[in-house]
């Protein structure tokens, strides 16, 4: 896809990674796709709040090389320059992914070894970021070709086991400790279920990997969102309402919860009883 058909946003970042790239190591990215919410059609730029309690979309990608860059290696340092220029004119949103050989899409995620990345527009030469079979699925299923060829003509690793088992465990292991981390009522747990940012990562968050583990198929947040409001009990219409409205249009929309600490704790009595649907769900068919 060109980059003019993109969100401006995303065009501008990835046109200035990619020449950047380009000037100081030709040849040297021979791939580039976007995933995430861009991929899923679901990008909004510009979210309530600032860093990580923000509603805002990032840019998610996978760049790809012919062959294993050494640490410290010029073409390192080219990769590591590219990203940091481009962060530094574009600060927002973050522009976060991991880069990538052809042989690590066809061998998948367990394959693959520590790589150069970006989250929260950090980068480091050797980390795993992004490296799981949702990324991996992601760019299988709806990645969109910047450079390179269409995903469906690579040889991409998707497994749609791996990807359900992924699902459980975060169910497991991350989104239920967090709920019981964020409903005690410590000062840090308070600011932060006050946010805009919690019920929006929380309900949305939860509702794709209930709808992932319902339906085998991936969704971004607003899909997860409306998928919730025919598919979940009336009760929750109202927090699952609030949450699409603050994903679109941030603060400055139509607000459901004039009290912040209703909508923190219909929040976490949402999460508690999703995160239990979601892992009572058998295979979807």
């Amino acid at each position: 896809m060109p980059s003019n058909d993109l969100p401006g946003e995303v065009g501008r970042s990835v046109d200035l990674f990619l020449m950047a790239v380009d000037r100081v190591a030709p040849g040297l990215v021979t791939g580039f796709y976007l995933v995430g919410s861009v991929a899923l059609g679901d990008f909004h730029p510009r979210g309530a709040g600032r860093g990580r309690l923000s509603t805002a979309s990032d840019i998610d990608f996978v760049a790809v090389t012919d062959h294993r860059l050494e640490p410290e290696s010029p073409e390192m340092a080219a990769l590591a320059k590219a990203h940091a220029h481009t962060v530094a004119r574009f600060p927002r949103p973050h522009f976060d992914g991991a880069v990538l050989t052809w042989s690590d899409l066809a061998a998948g995620p367990d394959g693959c070894p520590d790589v150069p990345c970006a989250q929260e527009s950090r980068f480091t030469q050797a980390g795993r970021s992004g490296v799981n079979p949702v990324m991996f699925c992601e760019l299988a299923w709806h990645g969109i070709a910047v450079r390179g060829p269409h995903p469906a003509e690579v040889d991409l690793w998707a497994d749609q086991d791996a990807l359900r088992a992924f699902t459980v465990d975060n169910l497991r292991t991350y989104w239920r400790p967090w709920w019981q981390q964020k409903r005690q009522r410590s000062a840090l747990s308070l600011a932060i279920g006050l946010s805009a940012w919690f019920p929006v990562w929380a309900v949305l968050g939860v509702s794709r990997l209930h709808h992932l583990l319902a339906t085998g198929t991936m969704t971004s947040k607003c899909g997860a969102g409306r998928y919730a409001q025919k598919e979940f009990d009336p009760r929750w219409q109202r927090i699952i309402a609030e949450c699409l409205s603050l994903r679109t249009e941030g603060t400055e929309g139509r607000r459901g919860y004039r009290n912040p600490l209703a909508r923190r704790r219909d929040t976490l009595a949402f999460l508690d009883t999703t995160i239990d649907a979601a892992l009572a769900l058998p295979a979807a068919s």
